[in-house]
């Protein structure tokens, strides 16, 4: 089953945001990052796990346990329900894209344990901060 680690980064002034996502499997080593532009922090980490569904289907992955420092977005899946209407629209997608694989989980994880993808979505965000994309 492929592991696949995710996080946002945003600031406030610019008000700026980007995600980035890490896969491991067995001799499977993917990150990929994206620049979301305008967007809060809780935004960006619906939008961050939205972009890892996308990358994952994209790569064949159908196994997949996402791990997540964001309270918010695991508890939406555990109760399948959001409140938000921003963050409903996210869900929505993802949920609709649930079918292409034949395991997905999400699990919170503490923020020390999802370094990687903390580092890589903050590397992005301050590269976009200082006009180098």
């Amino acid at each position: 089953m492929t592991r696949a680690y995710i996080d946002a980064a945003a600031s406030m002034q610019p008000k700026l945001a980007a995600g980035a996502v890490v896969f491991k499997d067995e001799g499977m080593n993917l990150e990929f990052t994206k620049f979301f532009g305008e967007m809060d922090n809780h935004e960006a980490e619906w939008a961050t796990l939205e972009f890892a569904v996308e990358k994952a289907i994209e790569h064949s992955i159908t196994s997949l346990i996402v791990y997540t420092d964001s309270k918010i977005i695991s508890d939406s899946f555990d109760k399948e329900y959001v409140k938000h209407p921003v963050f409903r629209k996210y869900f929505n997608s993802i949920s609709a894209d649930l079918g292409k694989f034949d395991l997905f989980l999400i699990s919170w994880t503490p923020r020390e344990k999802n370094r990687r993808a903390d580092e890589r979505a903050k590397e992005l965000l301050y590269r976009h901060k200082k006009g180098r994309s």
